[in-house]
Formats: C-alpha cells, structure tokens, sequence
C-alpha cells in the first residue's frame, strides 16, 4: 500500500503542477459557433464539435454544445483546420475553417444540422465507416461490417479478424500469444478473457481494436496485446431502442435489447442479452509408448454434448454537470448454466498392436455462476484542447459452483471380461473479489508535445474449494481422494504507475513512455498444505516513432515490453484427470515469462481508388517462455501435462493486408501472415532446439448489392506450427453472411451467416517426444446456419420532454 501511496502523491502533485502551469498561459485564438436543427431552427445542445488538423487530421480539440447550442473552441496557432460536428439522429456536418493569424476569435455563427435523409448542397459530407483502419498503435474493425458474426459473439467476431487465432475451446491468441481483454477502454471485470468474449453479442459491437504493441499506459499483462471492444451506445437527446433475436439450425437462439433515454444533462441506458446454445464433438488421440526394449499404444476416441444457458444485463447513467464534467455509474449482472456429457473409449494395445484392454467411460458435469459489477466514473475536460482528467473505480463479484459425476468400466481381452467398476464424483465453489481503480491525467505540452501520466491498483482475491470423492465398493461408501481434490484461497495485488511523453519533430512523431508494475502473488493450499508467495517489481518501457513519408504514407516503428505471469491455479500441483490417461496438473516453480516486441509498419492510401496497403515485419524474443510439456509414466503409460518454463521463443513476423476497392461495391481485404519461429531451451534436462516456418492467409469479400443486400465471404488458411514438443497441423475454414436493410432509415435489419461453410474447421496436432510419439484431433460442431434479426426505434429530438412538459 505504501508503493501505491506514493503513486497517487505523484500524480496529485504532477496534476496540480500542470495545472498551475496551464492556467498562467493565455489563450491566444477561439473558434466559435451556434447549432441549430435545419428544419426548426432549435438549438441542438451536447452536440460532439472536434477540431482537426487539415494536414493529417489529427486531432485538436473537441467539446459538447451547450443548452443553447453554442460552443467555443480554443486555438493556440493559427492555421487550417476542420470542423466536425455530430449527433445522433443528424448528418455529419464537415467543414474547413481558417484561424487567421491576428483574428483571436473565429466566428463561424449559425451551423445547420441536417436530419437524416435530407441533404444540403453545402459542405456536409456522409460517408459508410471503414470496415478497417489503420491508427499509429492499433488496428481497428468496424463491428457493423461483420456480417458473418451476426447472431453470434465477441468470439465469433474475432474469428473473421486478420492476426487473431481462435482455437477449439474458443481461447483467443494474437501471433501465439495471450491476450487481455478490455471493454470500452477498461480491463475486463471477467475473470478471464474467454468468459467476457462469450457473453458479449456480437451486435452489441461498434468497434475491435487489436493494439498488437500497446504502450506504457496499458497494463503490461499479456503477451500477446490487447482487445479492446467497444460497445455500442448513444448519447442522443431522446430514447433510441434496439430488439435482436436470433436462432441457428440446431436451436441455439439469443435475444437482446439495448438503448437509452437522454433528457438534458441525464442519459440512462442499458442492455440486456440472452443465449441459449448447444452442440457436440469428437476428438481421436493415437499414442506409441516408446521403451528401452519394447513399446505399447494407445488409441481413445471421446464423444461429447454440451449445452450452454447464459443472461447479462447493464444499467447505468451518465450525468453531464456542465460542458467539462461528466459523472457514470452503471452495474451490470450476468448468470450461466453449462452442461456437458462425455463419453470416452479408451483402448491399450501391446506392442503388436493386440487389443489387451479397454476402458468405457462416462463424465457429466455442470457448472453455474455468474458475475455481478459496479463501476463509477469521471470525466474532466478543459478550456485548453486536449487537457483531460479521467478516474474510475469498478469491483466486481464472480462465483462459479461446477459439478461432475465419472463412471467407469473395466474390460480384459480377449475373453471381453469385466473387471471392475470406478466412480467418482467433483463438487466445487469458486468465489472472487475484484477491485480496479486507475487515474490518468492528459496535458499538451507546447504547440503540439502531449504528456500522460496515471496510476492503477488492482486487488483480486480468491477462494476455490473442489472436494473429489471416491466411491469404495466393498465398503459401500465415497472417501475423499487428497490428491483429487482442491482447496485454496489466494490474494493478488498489483500497483502500477506510468508516464509518456509524445510531440512532433518536422515529419517525425514520437513517444516515448515507462511503466512500473509491482504484484503481489499470496496463497495457500489446504490441500496440499503448500503456502505458495511470489513477488514481483517490473519496468516496461515503450517507443513509437511515426514517420510521414509524404501525404497518405507513412511509416511506423514501436517497442514494447510484455509480460505474462502465471496465474494462481497454473502453480498449484493439483491434479485434474477429466481425462484419465491424460492428467494436467500445475507447477510450483513456475515463472513470469517477458516479450520484448519489435514492429516496423509501413501504411500506404491512394485516394483516387481508395485501395489502402499495409506491410509490416515484427520481431518478438520471449524469455522463460511457458509452454505445456507432457511426460509419460513408463509403468502406467498414463501422460502427465504441466506448465513449465522451457525455452527461449523468437518470431520473426511479416505481415501484409492489402484493400482493394474492385468497384463500388465491391471491397476485397487480403492478408498474408509469415512467421520463422525458433524454440532454444531444455526439456528433460537436455538441450533441444526447434524451428520451423508457416504462413496464414487470410480473405474478407464486403459486397454492396441492390435493394440493400450486402453480402460478406471470409476465410483463412494456416500451415503448421511449431510447439515446444510438436506441432499443430494446417487449419482452415470459409464463412458467409448476407444482410438485408428495410424500413425507412434501415431501422429493421434481417441477416443469415453460415460458419465453417465447407465444415473443415477442426484442431489436430503431433506431439513427439523421446518417450513417446501422439497424434491427436478434434472437431466439434462448427458448421451453423443462423437467422438474426435486429430492429431500431426511437425519436431522437433535443426538445422532445421539453414539448411535452409545456404541453401538459
């Protein structure tokens, strides 16, 4: 606590200095301007006004209209800009606007807001968002321009992205690594990423940005980058509703409702989602035991069903107080209940591939919780472009209470004799506190130098208690099995605190930044009787460079540390055999490994055909990578699989998207993806080394039909890669959606995707080893046909309880 006392004296004192400092300098220019309705001729109030650069459109400034529709936007130089206003319900209004130098205030008087559907011959500009766009730390995708996901979620959504990976079990990977995951801007309350990308429609998405290199303003965890999802949300004076409802061939279904309710200086919104799914797989493993003097096999194939029941909802209000500050409260809820039956036929064969016995198992499980979370939020802006405090504080409650039940039977060959029956049975509960407060502080520094600075701290504590009980038959009765079960409480900390500092050099952009995180790791197992403690103080520095090579190219370079730390369940030594020939268990010596992330991109736009290209190569070092390594016992034949630290990882990446703007309605995106990937470490106590290349290509087709169809086709394909004990075989699978817009405005929209079109999408692996070779695979049930449909209502009006108040 004393580290982080220190942190928040730092930046009251930098925040007070900064201020003190900025309050002494003058403002020398001022925009200003009145808007109104086109039609009524009505101020329009809280009306978004930004100011760009026409240059490079970066921006200046930004503010809210007031209630009488005015604004007034201050200017340190003169110079060419451009204006943008927006507001739900309007056309975007654009337009240049000259500060000239001895002018102090630039009056632009009445601005006419046009409603959507009419047009002015003036300077407004509409234009369809980009499905995809490059910023200097980021990739962003538009989430309405993808179709294939319709119905489904964040997951499925990520599936159609270039540099994403998605396994089976849905975990999500950037270039192989881990993720952390962020809603709107801020760390996920979710205990871990698949759960938070599974419960989010992927309807509900405005925008994914993909931060491959984030800097030192993020939390370094992660190995991999970060996701951030934005969600969609108006602010518009009014009431704005949104109906989705969906349900695929095999009876998943989803529903959902989403909108707000601004009056004045109050906007209430909310959403609330429902999906109920099910579906089913397969999966074979071929195993060659290897001996000094002999060998065995053994082959299993599993069958499984599973069933998923799950609700999320918000609810929260924003509070303008004036045009600078705004306060947001929300919470939000969230339930499931998951099922799943496996049925497993487990073969052992001799070393002349003789059946000598088998095994017949059945495992059922179920698993309910859910999460609840708190969030209050401020927001400060300043008279001076660009100044800005922001502080929040979130908790968050997760529980979770899972279930099993395993039945087994024993045969001997070749008579088929029954030999015994096994049975056990899992009851567990997990329960986790989480608390996350940050503070960050903006501040231009000169004409065009920005300084940031903030701090966070996190407390995580936890509590999981799984009992395994055993059932003896002479006896007649279950006793606990110790070395099955799991019970432990653990306490995690983290405090962090970072500075960036960015300005431009002629054509050259920079910045530069340093964060310091320290975590705290403090456990007990009473199962095991093991205290587990670790202790961690990092420094993660970060540097982007921008180069603006000549109008609509530049090129850009960043670095970035990362870190990914084990978490609490990876150190323990428990053992879980869901797959009894396949045991995983934890490892009390494991330890953080480190990334070192190089990128250099180069981004290329030709207005005249509105193609845009991207190339970029990466290096990536990993440092006590952690991978899963898997050992054989020699007398069992039973595989036991944990996570170690065993190699030193470098990737060599180059990467190339390139759009192509074929006609107007017709857009093509492909990207190639290689990477040389070396592994230099030691499994076994000897040395090995491993390297190998592979490529990912990948396609998105966006059609513009006539009557307002759109259509989506995307795809990807990926040779093998390297493991630390193998490799993972060539993937590969297609998707299609089509879109229907009707009604007035597109306020009623109807859409059907298919995933895994041509149904190839499965996982297969080799795994090689001096103690035993296995080939394994595993599909499930991948190919969907799904119907969405989404209608939007609502009447978007600065005056609307106005009228009515006076009315009555």
């Amino acid at each position: 606590m004393r580290f982080l006392a220190y942190i928040l004296v730092f930046n009251i004192f930098l925040s007070v200095n900064l201020f003190a400092q900025d309050s002494i300098q003058a403002k020398n220019y001022q925009v200003t301007g009145n808007i109104q309705d086109q039609q009524t001729r009505q101020p329009v109030e809280y009306a978004s006004i930004v100011l760009l650069h026409a240059r490079d459109s970066s921006l200046l400034g930004g503010i809210y209209s007031d209630v009488k529709g005015h604004f007034s936007i201050p200017v340190q130089e003169p110079g060419n800009y451009v204006l943008k206003i927006t507001f739900m319900g309007y056309e975007t209004y654009e337009a240049a606007c000259n500060v000239v130098a001895g002018q102090p205030n630039t009056q632009l008087g009445k601005i006419l807001l046009v409603p959507q559907g009419k047009k002015l011959n003036a300077v407004e500009i509409t234009s369809q968002k980009p499905a995809f766009s490059m910023q200097i730390d980021r990739q962003v995708f538009d989430g309405s321009s993808i179709i294939t996901a319709e119905g489904g979620t964040a997951t499925d959504a990520l599936r159609n992205l270039p540099g994403v990976d998605v396994d089976m079990d849905n975990n999500v990977t950037i270039r192989g690594k881990s993720i952390s995951v962020y809603i709107d801007g801020k760390p996920s309350p979710f205990g871990d990423p698949q759960t938070a990308l599974e419960i989010i429609p992927a309807e509900s998405i405005d925008r994914i940005e993909i931060i491959n290199n984030p800097s030192a303003k993020f939390e370094a965890q992660g190995g991999g980058g970060i996701i951030n999802i934005v969600l969609k949300r108006d602010r518009a004076m009014g009431y704005n509703t949104m109906l989705t409802a969906g349900i695929d061939n095999r009876g998943q279904n989803n529903a959902s409702v989403n909108g707000n309710l601004r009056v004045r200086r109050f906007n209430l919104f909310g959403h609330l989602n429902m999906r109920n799914g099910n579906g089913n797989g397969e999966g074979l493993s071929r195993r060659k035991n290897l001996y000094q003097d002999s060998s065995s096999y053994f082959n299993q194939s599993t069958f499984n069903d599973y069933s998923n029941h799950n609700w999320n909802g918000k609810i929260g209000i924003d509070y303008y107080i004036n045009n600078h500050n705004t306060v947001t409260i929300s919470q939000g809820l969230s339930n499931y209940s998951n099922s799943n039956n496996d049925s497993l036929y487990l073969s052992y064969l001799d070393e002349h591939y003789m059946q000598s016995q088998y095994r017949l198992r059945d495992n059922h499980g179920q698993r309910t919780g859910g999460n609840n979370s708190t969030t209050l939020y401020y927001k400060r802006t300043y008279e001076k472009a660009g100044k800005e405090l922001t502080a929040y504080i979130t908790h968050s409650g997760n529980h979770s209470d899972p279930s099993s039940e395993y039945n087994t039977d024993v045969f001997r060959m070749p008579a088929d004799t029954f030999i015994r029956r096994e049975l056990r049975t899992n009851t567990g509960r997990s329960r986790q506190q989480y608390w996350n407060a940050q503070v960050d502080y903006t501040t231009p520094v000169g004409n065009k130098g920005k300084f940031e600075s903030g701090a966070k701290a996190v407390k995580r504590d936890h509590s999981t208690n799984n009992l395994a009980l055993i059932y003896d038959f002479d006896l007649k009765q279950f006793d606990t099995s110790v070395n099955l079960s799991n019970h432990y409480d653990y306490d995690e900390q983290l405090f962090a605190a970072y500075g960036t500092y960015a300005n431009v050099l002629g054509r050259i952009g920079y910045q530069a930044g340093l964060r310091v995180e320290q975590v705290t790791l403090e456990g007990y197992s009473y199962t095991k009787n093991l205290p587990v403690s670790n202790k961690f103080l990092n420094f993660f520095p970060s540097l982007f460079l921008k180069y603006d090579l000549k109008e609509n190219r530049n090129l850009v370079f960043n670095y970035a540390t990362r870190t990914e730390r084990p978490r609490f369940d990876q150190l323990l030594p428990y053992i879980n055999d869901s797959d009894p020939q396949n045991l995983r268990t934890g490892n009390p010596e494991l330890q953080p490994s480190f990334t070192h992330k190089l990128e250099l991109n180069y981004t290329e736009y030709y207005p005249e055909t509105r193609n845009y290209l991207n190339t970029g190569f990466y290096y990536n070092r990993t440092e006590d990578l952690v991978d899963r390594v898997s050992t054989i016992n020699k007398t069992t034949g039973i595989t036991t699989t944990m996570p170690q630290n065993v190699a030193t990882n470098q990737d060599w990446g180059i990467m190339a998207t390139y759009r192509w703007k074929i006609t107007d309605w017709w857009t093509h995106t492909t990207t190639l993806h290689g990477v040389y990937a070396r592994f230099d470490g030691i499994l076994d106590t000897a040395a090995y080394s491993r390297e190998n290349a592979s490529l990912k290509i990948s396609f998105n087709s966006q059609f513009r039909l006539p009557r307002k169809f759109s259509l989506q086709l995307s795809g990807r394909y990926a040779t093998a890669n390297i493991m630390a004990q193998g490799s993972s075989k060539p993937m590969n699978g297609i998707d299609l959606g089509i879109r229907k817009q009707l009604m007035k405005h597109n306020k009623l929209v109807i859409a059907v995707n298919i995933s895994d079109l041509l149904n190839t999408r499965q996982y297969s692996s080799h795994i090689e080893t001096a103690n035993f070779i296995q080939d394994y695979e595993r599909k499930r049930l991948s190919r969907l046909i799904r119907l969405n449909i989404r209608y939007r209502f609502g009447k978007i009006d600065p005056n609307l309880f106005s009228r009515k108040k006076v009315a009555g």
